[in-house]
C-alpha cells in the first residue's frame, strides 16, 4: 500500500467510531476536493468578478451556507489574473467558517489574529470590515511573515498591522476578538493531495495539544470581559479539539456560545474519547466531518470571556 493510502485508511479506522455513517465517510476521504475561492470586496465588485472569472469556468458555483464562497472545477485559478491582482483568494471552504460565526463583534473593532499567517483568515476578516476597525496579524515564525505580508498587500488589506511573536509571551493586548486558528495535526486536509506526509502517534497529539492549549490560555488571559475568542483547528483529532476546549472553561471563566451557520450541516463536539470525558459543554462546539458538506474537516469553538 502506498505511504499516501495507507494514512487515509489510518484516519478511517481511527475516527469511523465518531461518525454518523462510516462508509460515507470513508469514501468522502478518497474523494478529491474540488478548487474553492471567495471574492476580495476590497479590489472590486464581486458581481463584476464572478462575471470575468466565468470566462474560464461557466460552471462556477456558489456554496448554499457562505453568500462569499464558489466552487471551480478547475484546479488552476492561482494561475488567474484575477488572484494575482487579489480579486479573489483561493481557500478551503471550511477555513471560511471562523470568521462567519462572528460578523456580529467584527466592524470597526479590535481582532487580534494570533497565528496569522498566510493570512486567509486575517484578509476575509478585512474584506468583511472593509478595512475599517483594527487587525493586528501575529505570527511566531519569521519564514511565514513574508506569505502573510504578500497575500496583505495583495488583497489590499490596509487594516491590519504584522507582528512577529510567540503567541504565548505576546504582550497583553485588549482586543474585541481573538482568532486563534491552532497549528495542528491536519488530518483534516486529507482530501488534498498529499497534505498529510505521516501518520500522527500519540506523543504527537499530545505535543499538538500542550502546545494549542499554551496558545488559548494566553488568549483567554489577556480577553477582557465581554471580548470573544474562537478556536479553530483542521483535524478529527478530539484530543486536539474537545479536550482543548474542556480543559479551558475548566479552568477560566469563559463559556461556550452555541454557533451555526444556516444551511452548513454540523455536528456537535464529543464529550467521550478513549476512555476521557470532557466537560458537557464542548457539545456547543461545531464539527465539520468531510461527506456531510463535501468539503475537508474542521471544529470550531466560540468563548465568551465573562
Amino acid at each position: 500500500m502506498e505511504p499516501f493510502q495507507t494514512i487515509r485508511q489510518g484516519i478511517i479506522e481511527r475516527y469511523s467510531v465518531l461518525v454518523d455513517n462510516p462508509t460515507e465517510f470513508a469514501e468522502a476521504i478518497h474523494k478529491p476536493l474540488e478548487q474553492s475561492f471567495r471574492i476580495n470586496t476590497l479590489k472590486g465588485d464581486k458581481e463584476n468578478i464572478l462575471e470575468q472569472l466565468k470566462n474560464y469556468d461557466s460552471e462556477i458555483t456558489e456554496v448554499p451556507w457562505n453568500d462569499n464562497a464558489y466552487v471551480s472545477q478547475l484546479n488552476n485559478l492561482g494561475s488567474s489574473l484575477e488572484h494575482f491582482v487579489g480579486q479573489i483568494y483561493i481557500q478551503e471552504l471550511t477555513s471560511m467558517i471562523p470568521p462567519l460565526i462572528v460578523k456580529d463583534v467584527i466592524d470597526n473593532n479590535t481582532i487580534l489574529d494570533c497565528c496569522a499567517a498566510p493570512g486567509s483568515k486575517t484578509t476575509q476578516i478585512a474584506g468583511m470590515m472593509q478595512n475599517r476597525g483594527h487587525i493586528i496579524a501575529n505570527d511566531s515564525r519569521h519564514a511565514r511573515l513574508k506569505s502573510l505580508r504578500g497575500n496583505l498587500d495583495r488583497l489590499g488589506v490596509t487594516n491590519a498591522t504584522v507582528t512577529l511573536r510567540d503567541f504565548k509571551s505576546f504582550p497583553n493586548t485588549e482586543a474585541d476578538l481573538y482568532l486563534v486558528d491552532a497549528p495542528c495535526s491536519s488530518e483534516g486536509t486529507i482530501r488534498k493531495k498529499n497534505a498529510i506526509a505521516r501518520m500522527w502517534k500519540e506523543k504527537d497529539y499530545k505535543r499538538f495539544t500542550k502546545l494549542q492549549k499554551g496558545l488559548l490560555n494566553k488568549a483567554c488571559e489577556m480577553a477582557p470581559s465581554g471580548s470573544t475568542i474562537v478556536y479553530s483547528t483542521c483535524t478529527f483529532s478530539p484530543e486536539e479539539n474537545e479536550r482543548v476546549i474542556s480543559e479551558i472553561i475548566d479552568n477560566h471563566p469563559v463559556k461556550v456560545e452555541n454557533i451555526g451557520i444556516n444551511g452548513l450541516k454540523t455536528s456537535p463536539g464529543i464529550t467521550e474519547w478513549n476512555g476521557k470525558r470532557y466537560n458537557k459543554e464542548v457539545e456547543k462546539c461545531m464539527r465539520i466531518w468531510p461527506h456531510h458538506n463535501d468539503t475537508d474537516a474542521f471544529f470550531v469553538a466560540r468563548l465568551e470571556k465573562c
